[in-house]
């Protein structure tokens, strides 16, 4: 089947993400005690400990918020006037992220805390409940409830830092006490962030082997997902912790997984973001995914996505009056690239045309990137827009960029499921692909001193799919048509001869924009004087080093803590 059906039976679903977030044991009618001895039963618990990945909460919204809008490479877009910009809805409100002003009473930072323990509580109980199975369809999914726990651990580690490890499920009274510093930690915790990483990295290398090559359904976790989770594990311990020796395991653990051939680089770029629906989201360069179904809801525990319209262009030009208008029910234009983003790009590289321009905003939006025409038109529902149905070209205001993103959407927002303004879709997000893993070999090998000669050949491999992805677009005669395009190979990036740490963040940047990975990159490089210090209405807003990147822990959780060993972040 295409995607994970997440099942969750009544025994499942009685998740709380109050005070007990890390203690629940499936409740209902079966007892716990015998529940996980049949498999069957077994696969549904797995299911509902993949479930939180989808949630709004952590990888459909909240998680790529951070990731994006509090860069260089995004501003937050959306609103409807300037004077609104910063504060005008509700989609940053809570914790006021791109500005870097979010508390610890941020309803953002709550849902991640709650979505990643819910997903950890889930895995322990299952991997508690069957601990005395030992059959390999067993192994296979405890080998997955595993993967799945370091996963939501990799994701509050990146976000909070020190937070509580639990590795079994435990009383109430007793998860009430757990704290988030190690014996003899320092005021920020670094003990414990290096306990974390070292529990992520250990689990990865005790289950890779257990898990199959090719998994029963996409979407599922595999082998390969394992060991490209595991390098980059390796390369933020090393990057966090100071591990230096974890380079070579960084480089080590992702030019194997690149060399035994199971992934490949999608042919043209563009495709592997499936902007026309054409069925692309099992690409091999997918590595792990979040699956999303074609629904009619969105958010904890439904199965759509609401991050096609949240991204798509806001702003139309009407044909008639010329005018830019704003259809709420064809996207809502958040996570516009900044012109420093566009800047990044070098002459020609046809990885920017997933980014569509308002020719309104002026030459800028052509010249930055000479040699590429960039889509200016998007679809529109008939008798929405003036005109009709048709390709209409996009428009822009003063507080818009003149940019979007088209990676987490679609080029036509009739592939939302229900048309017109039903805001859900069933575009996957992509967390692992192959292209990332090669990027990881290149910043490792660099880093540890002794594979640069590799890493100039992993980017360029990268380097040459882009010249491949060059491509013109045809919209039909009357402008009406569907989009046709053909792929011509281009002269420009052109192969580099040599590379340092400053080569591969170039590439990392006009490769993986828009995926929700450039704030963890600039954290972690302790690269802060890239962060933007004003948005387009002029608000302005410094990023606060003492908080070396992480966000403020939930007061709510802290509270709950009755011996006051759940720390606060420093600098909220």
């Amino acid at each position: 089947m295409k995607k994970i059906t997440i099942a969750i039976i009544a025994a499942l679903g009685l998740y709380s993400c109050t005070e007990d977030f890390i203690t629940k044991n499936p409740l209902g009618v079966t007892s716990s005690a015998t529940y996980y001895t049949n498999p069957e039963q077994c696969q549904l618990a797995l299911n509902a400990v993949y479930d939180p990945l989808g949630w709004f909460q952590f990888h459909d919204e909240y998680l790529w918020k951070i990731g994006d809008i509090c860069t260089d490479d995004c501003e937050r877009g959306g609103a409807n006037t300037l004077s609104t910009y910063t504060t005008g809805d509700d989609w940053d409100k809570s914790g006021q992220l791109c500005v870097f002003e979010a508390t610890d009473r941020s309803g953002v930072m709550s849902g991640i805390w709650d979505a990643g323990y819910i997903g950890i509580a889930r895995a322990n109980a299952l991997l508690d409940g069957t601990s005395s199975e030992s059959s390999a369809e067993y192994k296979v999914m405890r080998a997955e409830a595993r993967f799945l726990r370091a996963w939501y651990y990799f994701q509050l580690t990146r976000v909070f830092g020190p937070v509580i490890l639990s590795k079994s499920t435990v009383s109430v009274a007793d998860a009430e006490k757990l704290g988030n510093r190690a014996e003899g930690d320092d005021a920020v915790g670094s003990k414990q962030v290096k306990e974390q990483y070292d529990f992520i990295i250990k689990e990865l290398e005790a289950i890779k082997d257990d898990l199959p090559k090719t998994a029963s359904a996409f979407g599922k976790v595999t082998n390969g997902a394992a060991r490209a989770f595991l390098a980059k594990a390796y390369l933020y311990r090393a990057d966090i912790c100071g591990t230096k020796e974890d380079y070579e395991n960084a480089y080590t653990t992702a030019k194997n997984l690149i060399d035994e051939g199971t992934y490949a680089l999608e042919p043209h770029y563009q495709d592997l973001f499936d902007i026309y629906g054409e069925s692309h989201e099992q690409s091999k360069e997918v590595i792990f995914s979040v699956q999303f179904l074609f629904g009619t809801k969105y958010g904890r525990e439904e199965s759509g996505t609401i991050q096609p319209v949240y991204v798509a262009p806001r702003y139309y030009v009407d044909p008639i009056s010329g005018a830019s208008q704003i259809e709420d029910g064809l996207g809502y234009g958040f996570a516009i690239p900044t012109q420093n983003l566009m800047d990044e790009f070098e002459a020609g590289d046809a990885r920017a045309t997933m980014i569509v321009a308002a020719p309104s905003k002026g030459a800028a939006v052509v010249s930055t990137i000479a040699n590429l025409n960039l889509d200016t038109k998007a679809w529109a529902k008939p008798s929405n827009i003036k005109g009709g149905e048709g390709w209409y070209e996009i428009g822009a205001t003063d507080w818009t960029t003149g940019y979007y993103n088209m990676k987490r959407t679609y080029l036509s927002t009739l592939l939302c499921n229900s048309g017109y303004n039903s805001q859900v879709a069933g575009k996957d997000n992509i967390v692992l692909r192959l292209a990332d893993v090669m990027l990881i070999a290149a910043e490792a090998g660099v880093q540890s001193g002794k594979y640069s000669a590799e890493a100039v050949t992993l980017i360029n491999n990268l380097r040459d799919r882009a010249r491949k992805s060059a491509r013109t677009i045809d919209y039909g005669a009357d402008g009406s048509s569907a989009a046709c395009y053909t792929y011509a190979p281009a002269a420009a990036p052109k192969d580099i001869t040599s590379i340092d740490l400053d080569a591969v963040k170039h590439e990392r940047r006009v490769e993986m924009y828009g995926e929700g990975e450039r704030y963890w990159d600039l954290v972690r490089w302790g690269d802060y004087d890239k962060f933007r210090t004003q948005d387009l209405s002029g608000y302005k807003f410094k990023f606060n080093e003492q908080t070396l990147g992480r966000w403020p822990i939930p007061q709510s959780q802290i509270v709950l803590n009755t011996n006051g060993s759940l720390k606060q972040n420093p600098g909220y």
